[in-house]
């Protein structure tokens, strides 16, 4: 037996490997479209290329693969898995990607001072308008400036001695680099020289002073005030400058301007796409059938539920990589100023596919070249002497179950012409669909697929927009939850299943159980509705119909802001910190990233910040995930004894083609409309869209938190009722299914099944 557990060793490595792929590849999106300028839709279809290849190539390989040597078939299966993952990393380094170039005149013109400023007898009005300055003041204290001054601001005249003595401040203040702001310092000490000044406890002399040393730096640094603008407006938040507001439409410019013509690495993508779908349809369906040759019956449901859980936890291990990897900067040099919560952040993710591919190679040729014969056993008496008579009997010994590779139902095809193979092909294939256990099982497998696919691939953005949940959190929360608790299932299910020795209807009947509980469990989550941060947003701009410029920030020039809620003490919600008319950012732990906002017309006198919002969906959240580990857990219990009813719901000889069919409709039905299923639901929902490039609508930036909650999960449950109501329909035909008795077989020498001889008589 070492050699069957030498071959589920490797077969669970390859499958495990396999399944990190599939979930690496999720985290490796973003930033493949981020280089190579590829567009969602474009990336989509994409990504999906792997049920291209899969889809037509399944059937054919699942029906072909098991008349030969199952372990070269399988192995060869995940070689082309390993090459084709080397094959999605090497755009990398065949295309390499310029950055585009910015015309960034207009801005340099605008930070850089005029003649005017430049003069001793510069006004404070025309320091007010300048740009910078004018970005920085709120708009109440600028004009109240102007009114304290009346007139005499337009005559108001420095002295020469003092104009110098400014300048040579200018020198000693230095320029104090900000994260957000263009010399911020010095600019804190405006406005509050302003507010002095307003107060009645001061004059205009230190605040000229302070306004022409801003202004005579502004000579000295502009190259790192340009740098520095140009890092505010890619930062995550937008604030109000009408100036950085400006830089930021020009970068969204120069991005939509760019030619999306990178033809090359997108073929080159989906060409291992298509290669590595082909390549996942062999360790499934022909390694299943084949460990059912080699284990006995009543101990399939402990490994085929170990196979499972280690298949299960692949996706926890891809996430884990792909988090590593988009750490680090994909030329592996990172550009000064720029950190991996940037939003122009390019993360390594070729590199993620390489580890993937170095690691699958190994095993996957261990089981190609896997040896077909074992080591030849010594016969020996059974007192151990080399005597081969004795006492008239002879006792041959068992020799070491062989590793069966071929499939000990299969007929012989081999004198056969094509067109008599072609029908045989068919005919096995209709011989699968008589089946109403087989009918009933794949018919309810599609209905899971059709609504679990879709909402795992939206639920980090539910999570997100109804609960307030950040993305990188959603994704450890459902490894945690969603991903762990299924992988206890399966365990468990396989447990049971043994230990109750479940056959048949029971198996069926248990399968139902366990989707009845998942199911109610997802119905709960109908009510677990809360009203997050994000949602606030969306009900205050109900009230305006969704027009978030109000007159306290229509000189900010919000239009382009993201989507970055803040609020005030009273707990409103504003749309971004531009939308608040907020002019200081304060970083208070870098480390943290902890930003607070100030100087804000539309709350004046306030810091407003993350942490006032008001947020009650944290018992919601508690709730949310206790249904979705037990409802995970509940639908793991029903993966084994599922795979087995399906197994044994159609002869022996067309187990693999009945795996190739099923993985065929799963696909075909299921996996490809899913995501286009739900991303519709999504969008019904939608209240503020983001805009593309030519003005349409993007992606969806708020959403009506009750309209997403019940249609979602009305959907997802109407779906999976109709899959539960199949189930009854399997277990109902289900009861002469057998599961875990051993069959009774005629001796095959292929397979070379043990002998025991029984003692001669002294008569021979």
């Amino acid at each position: 037996m070492q050699r069957v557990y030498i071959f589920l060793l490797l077969f669970s490595v390859v499958l495990f490997l396999e399944a990190i792929g599939g979930t690496y590849m999720v985290s490796a999106v973003q930033s493949i479209e981020r280089q190579f300028q590829i567009p969602s839709k474009l990336s989509g279809f994409m990504v999906s290329a792997g049920d291209f290849g899969y889809i037509p190539t399944v059937m054919f390989i699942a029906y072909f693969g098991s008349k030969g040597n199952r372990a070269k078939w399988i192995g060869g299966g995940t070689i082309l898995a390993a090459l084709s993952y080397m094959l999605i990393a090497s755009p990398n380094f065949i295309f390499p990607v310029t950055q585009p170039k910015l015309n960034l005149t207009a801005v340099e013109t605008r930070i850089t001072p005029s003649a005017t400023l430049l003069l001793s007898n510069a006004s404070i009005a025309d320091y007010m308008i300048y740009a910078p300055i004018y970005d920085r003041i709120p708009l109440i204290m600028r004009e109240k400036l102007l009114e304290h001054f009346g007139e005499q601001h337009r005559i108001g005249r420095i002295q020469r001695d003092f104009f110098d003595n400014a300048v040579n401040t200018s020198k000693k203040i230095g320029h104090h680099d900000n994260l957000y702001l263009v010399d911020g310092a010095i600019l804190s000490k405006i406005v509050d020289q302003v507010d002095s000044i307003l107060r009645g406890n001061g004059g205009d002399g230190e605040l000229r002073e302070l306004l022409a040393t801003y202004v005579h730096n502004r000579l000295n640094h502009s190259d790192i005030d340009v740098a520095n603008m140009k890092r505010s407006a890619i930062a995550p938040f937008s604030f109000c400058s009408k100036l950085i507001n400006e830089l930021r439409q020009i970068l969204k410019n120069a991005k939509c301007d760019r030619s999306v013509s990178n033809f090359g690495p997108f073929v080159v993508m989906f060409t291992a796409l298509v290669l590595l779908g082909i390549g996942r349809t062999m360790p499934w369906s022909l390694g299943v059938p084949m460990i059912d040759d080699n284990v006995k019956r009543k101990s399939l449901p402990a490994y085929f539920a170990g196979i499972s859980f280690i298949r299960i936890l692949g996706p926890i291990a891809g996430f884990l990589i792909g988090s590593f990897c988009n750490k680090l900067y994909y030329t592996l040099t990172t550009p000064p100023g720029l950190t991996a919560k940037d939003p122009t952040w390019i993360g390594a993710w070729w590199l993620g596919f390489l580890i993937v591919s170095i690691l699958l190679i190994v095993p996957s040729c261990a089981l190609f070249f896997f040896p077909s014969k074992p080591r030849r056993t010594k016969v020996v008496p059974k007192n151990g002497t080399s005597a081969e008579q004795m006492n008239g009997t002879l006792t041959v010994l068992k020799p070491e179950r062989e590793l069966s590779f071929f499939d000990k139902h299969k007929e012989d095809e081999k004198n056969l012409t094509a067109e008599e193979k072609f029908r045989a092909f068919r005919e096995s294939y209709t011989e699968v669909i008589k089946s109403k256990v087989y009918r009933g099982a794949v018919i309810s497998r599609v209905l899971d697929s059709l609504a679990f696919r879709g909402y795992m691939v939206f639920l980090p953005k539910y999570l997100e927009n109804h609960y307030g949940i950040p993305q990188y959190k959603a994704h450890q929360l459902m490894a945690m939850f969603g991903v762990f608790g299924f992988a206890l299932g399966t365990a468990s299910g396989g447990i049971i299943t043994r230990r109750f020795r479940l056959n048949g209807r029971c198996a069926a009947l248990f399968v139902f159980v366990v989707s009845t509980i998942n199911l109610c469990l997802f119905a709960v989550k109908i009510f677990l509705g809360c009203q997050s941060v994000v949602n606030t947003v969306g009900l205050n701009g109900m009230v305006t119909n969704f027009n978030y410029t109000v007159p306290c920030n229509a000189d900010c020039g919000c239009e382009s802001a993201p989507l970055f809620p803040i609020c005030n003490s009273n707990g409103y919600a504003y749309y971004s910190p531009c939308h608040a008319g907020c002019r200081e950012v304060i970083l208070n732990n870098a480390d943290a990233y902890h930003l607070e906002f100030a100087s804000c017309d539309c709350s004046p006198g306030e810091v407003l910040k993350k942490e006032l919002c008001n947020d009650d969906c944290k018992m919601m959240i508690i709730a949310f995930f206790i249904c979705v580990i037990v409802g995970a857990f509940a639908a793991g219990n029903g993966l084994v004894p599922g795979m087995l009813i399906l197994l044994r719901s159609v002869p022996p000889a067309h187990r693999s083609i009945s795996l190739g069919l099923q993985g065929f409709l799963v696909s075909l039905l299921a996996t490809l409309p899913s995501p286009l299923l739900w991303g519709t639901i999504f969008d019904s929902a939608c209240l503020v869209w983001n805009q593309t490039c030519s003005n349409g609508s993007g992606s969806c930036a708020i959403y009506d938190p009750v309209a997403l909650r019940i249609r979602t999960h009305v959907a997802y449950v109407a779906i999976r009722s109709s899959a539960v109501l199949i189930d009854l329909y399997v277990a109902y035909h289900a009861s002469n299914i057998n599961i875990l008795e051993e069959e009774e077989e005629p001796d095959n020498a292929e397979r070379r099944e043990s002998l025991v001889l029984e003692p001669l008589p002294n008569a021979l």
